[in-house]
C-alpha cells in the first residue's frame, strides 16, 4: 500500500496544532495520550509498508536462491556432459590407433554409450564418472538387449571410469559380472586388443 505522504504530513501539522493547544490549557497527559496516538496512526501506513517490502525482499531473496541453485545445477551438468564427451573422444581415438572402431549407440534401448568393434570381438562400453552399482546393471542389461536387437552376444563389457580409479568394491562387482573396469583408456584398448587377437 502506497504511502500518502502529504496526507500524513496534513495530519501531523494538525495534531501538533491541537497538542499545542491541549499544553496551553493544561492538558499535559491529555495532550501526551494525543500525540502518540496520532503518531501511531500517522506511522503505521509506513510500518505495513516496511512489512510488505521485508516480505517482497524475503520472496525475491528466496527466488535468486532457487534460481543460483538451478544454474549451478545446469552448469555442473554442462561440465560433466563436456568431461564425459572428452573422455569419450579419447577412448575413441586410443581404440581406432589400435585398430578398434568406437561406434556411439543410443542410450535407448541399449543403455549403454558405446560399441568397439574389432576383427573378432564386440565390446559394449558404459562410461562413468566414478561408476556405481548401477553402472554395472545398466551395462549387463545393455548386453541382453543388444543380444536380443542385434542378434549376437557381446564378447566382452567394459565400464569407464574416468574421475578416479575404481574402488575395490566397484572392481569386485565387475568382476562377478565378467566386466573390465579400468580410468585408463589404454589399458581398456590393450586388453580389447588381446581378446580381439584370441577371438
Amino acid at each position: 500500500m502506497p504511502i500518502d505522504v502529504k496526507h500524513v504530513e496534513q495530519a501531523l501539522d494538525q495534531a501538533k496544532e491541537v497538542i499545542a493547544e491541549m499544553v496551553r490549557r493544561g492538558m499535559l497527559e491529555d495532550a501526551m495520550r494525543f500525540a502518540l496516538d496520532n503518531l501511531k496512526t500517522a506511522l503505521s501506513p509506513l510500518v505495513r509498508s516496511l512489512a510488505e517490502l521485508r516480505e517482497s525482499v524475503a520472496d525475491l531473496r528466496r527466488s535468486l536462491e532457487i534460481e543460483r541453485a538451478q544454474r549451478r545445477d545446469e552448469i555442473r551438468g554442462l561440465r560433466g556432459e563436456v568431461a564425459h564427451l572428452s573422455f569419450r573422444f579419447t577412448l575413441e581415438r586410443i581404440c581406432a590407433e589400435h585398430g578398434l572402431s568406437f561406434e556411439p549407440l543410443p542410450p535407448e534401448p541399449y543403455r549403454v554409450y558405446g560399441l568397439i568393434e574389432g576383427e573378432r570381438i564386440v565390446a559394449l562400453v558404459k562410461i562413468a564418472r566414478t561408476g556405481s552399482e548401477h553402472d554395472v546393471e545398466q551395462l549387463v542389461e545393455g548386453a541382453r538387449i543388444y543380444e536380443r536387437e542385434e542378434g549376437r552376444r557381446p564378447g566382452a563389457l567394459v565400464l569407464y571410469v574416468y574421475a578416479r580409479r575404481p574402488s575395490e568394491e566397484l572392481i569386485r562387482l565387475c568382476e562377478e559380472h565378467g566386466i573390465i573396469v579400468d580410468s585408463s583408456p589404454k589399458r581398456i584398448a590393450r586388453k580389447l586388443i588381446e581378446m580381439d587377437k584370441l577371438g
